[in-house]
C-alpha cells in the first residue's frame, strides 16, 4: 500500500487519468442501457461514472494529504445536506421543467438516490482534510471571481448568436432558419434550470473539478498552457466514449475522433483560459463549460462549421494576447505547488 501511495504522490497527473478512466469507463457501460432502454435502476452507477475526473482528483488530493484533519465532521455532513437539497433541487426542476416527465413522489425520492455523487463532490469542499478542501474551495467561492463569471456566462452564447449572422452573410443559413423565441420570464426560467442543471450535472462538479481544477495546474507545474490543454484535450475527448455512444455517434469511426479533437480544442482552449485568468477557479471554469452546453441545447439547428470556426477565432485572440506559449510563472494560482507539512 505504501508503494502504492508513494506512486500516486510522485506520478499524480498519470494517476488521475488512470482512476478517471477506471471509474468512468469501468461504469460507463450502464450509460447505454439507461438512455435508450429506460433502466433507470442503472442510473446510479451512470451518475458516478459521470463524476470519474472529479472523484479521481478527490482520491489523489486525499491520498496525497501530509496535513492533520482540520475542524469536525458536523460542517462537512451540513454542507452534504445542503449540497444534496440544492441538487435534487435542480433535478427535478430539470426533470420536470425541461424533460416533462411526471412528478411523483417515487421519482422524488429517486432524485435523490441519483444526486448523491454529485452532492458528495461539492460537500468536499468543506473536507477536513486539508487538501481536499483546499482543492475544492474555487468551487464554491465566487468572491473575486464576479467579472470572470459573469464573461464566462455570455461568451460562449454570444458566439453562438455571432455566428448565426456570419453563416446568413456567408449565403449558408439564412437568420430566418432560426426560430427566436419571445423573451418571457418563462423563457428565461427555462434557461436558468437548464443553466444549473448543466452545472451541477456534470460540467462543474464531474468534469471541470477534475480537468480544469485537477488536471490542468498539475500539467502547467510543467509545460504552458498551450501544450497542457492540446494535451489534456487528447483525454477530455476519448473520456466521452460511453456519453457519446450512447446518444448514437459513430464512435467506432477514427475520422469521428479526429474531427472531435480539432472541434473540441478550441473549447478546451477557451476553458482553460478562464481558469487561468480567474486565478484558478473551478467555479468559473464550470460556469463557462455549463453555458456553452446551455446554449447548444436553445439553439440546436445552428451551423456548426461556421460556429466551430467563430470559436476557433476567439480561442486564437486569447491563445495570442496571453501568450499561452508562454509557461506560466510557479507562483502562478493556476499553476500546481506541492503542499507544505504546514499547509
Amino acid at each position: 500500500m505504501n508503494r502504492l501511495t508513494n506512486w500516486i504522490k510522485s506520478y499524480q497527473i498519470t494517476a488521475f487519468f488512470i482512476i478517471t478512466f477506471a471509474i468512468s469507463w469501468g461504469l460507463g457501460f450502464t450509460l447505454d442501457p439507461v438512455l435508450k432502454k429506460g433502466v433507470f435502476l442503472l442510473a446510479p452507477l451512470a451518475f458516478i461514472a459521470l463524476c470519474g475526473p472529479a472523484l479521481a482528483g478527490i482520491i489523489i488530493s486525499a491520498v496525497c494529504n501530509n496535513q492533520p484533519k482540520q475542524e469536525t465532521t458536523r460542517t462537512y455532513w451540513i454542507a452534504f445536506l445542503v449540497a444534496w437539497g440544492l441538487s435534487a433541487l435542480v433535478f427535478l426542476a430539470n426533470n420536470t421543467f425541461i424533460n416533462h416527465a411526471p412528478f411523483s413522489p417515487v421519482m422524488v425520492g429517486f432524485s435523490f438516490v441519483l444526486v448523491a455523487p454529485v452532492a458528495f463532490v461539492i460537500s468536499m469542499a468543506y473536507s477536513r482534510i486539508p487538501t481536499v478542501k483546499s482543492y475544492l474551495a474555487s468551487l464554491i467561492r465566487l468572491r473575486g471571481v464576479w467579472g470572470w463569471s459573469l464573461l464566462a456566462l455570455v461568451l460562449t452564447p454570444a458566439l453562438v448568436l455571432l455566428s448565426i449572422p456570419i453563416s446568413s452573410l456567408l449565403g449558408r443559413q439564412p437568420i430566418a432558419a432560426h426560430q427566436f423565441p419571445e423573451i418571457s420570464l418563462a423563457l428565461i426560467g427555462l434557461v436558468a434550470v437548464k443553466f444549473f442543471y448543466q452545472l451541477f450535472f456534470f460540467n462543474a462538479t464531474g468534469e471541470e473539478v477534475g480537468w480544469r481544477g485537477f488536471a490542468l495546474p498539475r500539467m502547467q507545474s510543467l509545460t504552458n498552457p498551450l501544450v497542457a490543454c492540446l494535451v489534456l484535450n487528447l483525454f477530455w475527448a476519448l473520456w466521452h466514449l460511453f456519453p457519446w455512444m450512447a446518444e448514437g455517434r459513430p464512435v467506432f469511426s477514427p475520422e469521428y475522433w479526429a474531427r472531435t479533437y480539432l472541434e473540441l480544442v478550441p473549447g478546451t482552449v477557451t476553458l482553460g483560459w478562464f481558469y487561468n485568468r480567474s486565478k484558478g477557479s473551478i467555479l468559473v471554469a464550470g460556469i463557462a463549460h455549463a453555458a456553452a452546453n446551455t446554449a447548444y441545447a436553445f439553439f440546436p439547428n445552428l451551423d456548426w462549421p461556421v460556429f466551430n470556426w467563430t470559436v476557433a477565432v476567439a480561442a486564437l485572440v486569447m491563445i495570442v494576447v496571453d501568450r499561452m506559449w508562454k509557461k506560466l510563472p510557479p507562483d502562478h494560482p493556476a499553476v500546481y505547488r506541492e503542499p507544505t507539512p504546514d499547509g
